[in-house]
């Protein structure tokens, strides 16, 4: 991918949204990206709103074609794009970012930004996704939010939201060709995402829908579920959502 159709708004409901009733419509190309400076309803993981300021947000979704993906490495496209925005987020800033499994980015324990892919799939292929990446940038007041952050609060400086933008951009269009070869770079994306895992080796409190228990995170399977180490020797893997990470 080195093309990107930009569709620039003042505002939408979801720019996932309206990207997924484009394409029930037949209307969707690869490359199409949707960015709007308010999202109105804003989604995260499992339907979670996101909240962001008109203007002071970077808000987008970019809708990505398959010609031939298994389904069996949907996993490394949230690794890829994660990637892509903590490498591009990094250099901008001169900052470390952390990935909290599977796909919330965080400064130190404060989240700054997440990544909500939706995968068209037909059989046992992908045959694309529509990726949304979200980052709090120079928002710097979040109500009833104490856990939320934003590249302003982490440096103390206001970003050009353009220049974010491009970057992201960039780091992107050299990622989603890496899974064109998936084969060749499976194991460093998935190894280069465990690099970035928030808390990996160290100590921590997990909670299921039954209990809370102590462990250690491991790393992460192929196919996105976190292996985590109970202080019994116990390896333990988990699939997303059936788990959580307090912290």
């Amino acid at each position: 991918m080195t093309y990107f159709n930009i569709i620039k708004l003042d505002a939408t409901d979801s720019t996932n949204d309206w990207l997924k009733h484009k394409y029930n419509y037949g209307k969707c190309n690869d490359g199409d990206l949707i960015w709007a400076d308010h999202q109105i309803k804003g989604r995260g993981q499992r339907d979670k709103i996101w909240e962001s300021v008109p203007g002071k947000n970077l808000t987008f979704s970019l809708y990505k074609h398959y010609s031939s993906f298994s389904v069996d490495h949907s996993f490394l496209i949230n690794c890829a794009v994660s990637l892509a925005v903590v490498t591009a987020i990094s250099q901008l800033t001169n900052k470390v970012f952390k990935l909290k499994w599977p796909n919330d980015i965080l400064s130190g324990e404060k989240k700054i930004g997440g990544v909500l892919i939706e995968n068209m799939v037909k059989g046992s292929l992908i045959t694309g996704s529509i990726i949304g990446i979200g980052i709090n940038v120079n928002q710097v007041a979040f109500e009833g939010l104490p856990q939320a952050s934003s590249l302003a609060l982490v440096t103390g400086e206001n970003f050009d939201i353009k220049l974010l933008f491009d970057e992201i951009l960039k780091q992107l269009n050299d990622r989603l060709n890496q899974l064109a070869q998936v084969q060749m770079h499976k194991s460093n994306l998935l190894q280069q995402y465990e690099g970035c895992l928030f808390r990996k080796g160290e100590p921590s409190q997990f909670s299921t829908l039954t209990k809370k228990f102590d462990a250690t995170l491991q790393g992460i399977t192929e196919n996105g579920e976190i292996v985590i180490k109970k202080s019994s020797g116990a390896v333990l893997k988990f699939a997303h959502g059936a788990i959580k990470m307090i912290y």
